[in-house]
């Protein structure tokens, strides 16, 4: 039976699974780039993608959470910290997304290129 908790529990769920999974991706190819340069090419091909899927997961954690309070969900303190974990996912997301991540693939090798020293240093 469907109630008016289960509904935003299966959005939230799915959310969390798109949003943590696709973060996870583009964490572990990053961490790859540092000691595989060949393999920027393919996190530069693949990151906008998974930037979209991860926003697709924010988006339904945010809408589903948003759903729990409209039906009176109680303000507990986990609550609390959770709503300031999304918060801060939505300012730092965008942060590395347009900051961080252009400045990597401008000093990321082409293929075939040794590394520049700016990129060694991080």
């Amino acid at each position: 039976m469907v109630t008016v908790y289960t509904l935003p529990g299966l959005f939230h769920l799915i959310g969390l699974s798109l949003a943590v999974g696709s973060a996870t991706v583009k964490l572990v190819l990053l961490s790859k780039c540092n000691s595989d340069h060949e393999s920027v090419s393919t996190f530069i091909r693949i990151s906008k993608p998974v930037t979209k899927i991860i926003f697709s997961g924010l988006i339904l954690i945010t809408l589903s959470g948003i759903g729990w309070l409209i039906a009176g969900y109680s303000f507990t303190p986990m609550l609390i910290v959770k709503l300031v974990l999304v918060g801060l996912v939505w300012v730092i997301g965008p942060i590395i997304d347009n900051g961080v991540e252009p400045k990597f693939i401008k000093l990321a090798p082409k293929s075939g290129e040794n590394p520049s020293p700016a990129a060694k240093a991080g």
